[in-house]
C-alpha cells in the first residue's frame, strides 16, 4: 500500500468522524468530535505530502484541546500567530496558505464565538480548506469540507429552530 493511498483512507476515516462532529448541538461535545477529525486530517496530510495542512491541522487538534481546558481569549491569538508564522514558514506553492487561512478562522470560531457564529465561521473555514483538498487531490478532504459546508448550514437552520423566529435577529446580532 503507497503512503498516498493510507493517506486517502486517513482523510476518509477523517470526513467520516467530521459528519459526526458536525451534527452536535452542544460545543463542548463538537469541541471534542474535531479533537478526533484533526488527529486523523493530520496523519492524513502528513502521508498526501502537505506540510502546511499537516501543521495547520496538528495545530488545530492542540487549539481544540486548549479550548476545552480555558477559554481564555489570548490562546486564541497565540494559536493564530503559530499558524501564521509555522504556517507562513512553510509555503512552497500558493496553494500553501489556504489552509493557514483556514486554521485562522477555525481558530478565531473556538475561541471567540459560539453557537450559531462559531457554525458559521466553519463554513468559512471549510472554503480555504475545501479549495486546498481539491488543488492536492484528497478525496476525504475534499468529502469532509462539503460537509462541514453542509452539516454545518443546516445546523444552523436547526439551533435557529429551537431558538424561534421571535429571538433569532437578536440572537444572530448577540452572537
Amino acid at each position: 500500500m503507497t503512503l498516498e493511498i493510507l493517506g486517502q483512507i486517513f482523510g476518509v476515516l477523517g470526513f467520516l468522524v467530521a459528519i459526526f462532529t458536525f451534527t452536535q448541538k452542544n460545543d463542548i461535545k463538537l469541541k471534542l468530535s474535531l479533537i478526533a477529525m484533526f488527529a486523523l486530517q493530520t496523519i492524513h496530510f502528513m502521508l498526501l505530502g502537505s506540510t502546511t495542512g499537516m501543521i495547520a491541522n496538528g495545530l488545530n487538534f492542540l487549539r481544540t484541546i486548549v479550548s476545552i481546558k480555558s477559554n481564555h481569549k489570548s490562546f486564541g491569538i497565540v494559536f493564530i500567530l503559530l499558524n501564521i508564522i509555522w504556517g507562513a514558514s512553510n509555503v512552497e506553492r500558493w496553494i500553501d496558505i489556504f489552509p493557514i487561512f483556514g486554521a485562522c478562522v477555525g481558530t478565531y470560531a473556538i475561541f471567540y464565538a459560539s453557537g450559531i457564529t462559531m457554525r458559521r465561521l466553519f463554513i468559512c473555514g471549510a472554503m480555504f480548506w475545501l479549495t486546498n483538498n481539491i488543488y492536492i487531490g484528497s478525496i476525504g478532504g475534499v468529502l469532509l469540507e462539503l460537509s462541514v459546508i453542509v452539516v454545518n448550514s443546516f445546523t444552523i437552520y436547526r439551533l435557529k429552530k429551537d431558538i424561534g423566529p421571535s429571538h433569532c435577529k437578536h440572537n444572530e446580532q448577540t452572537n
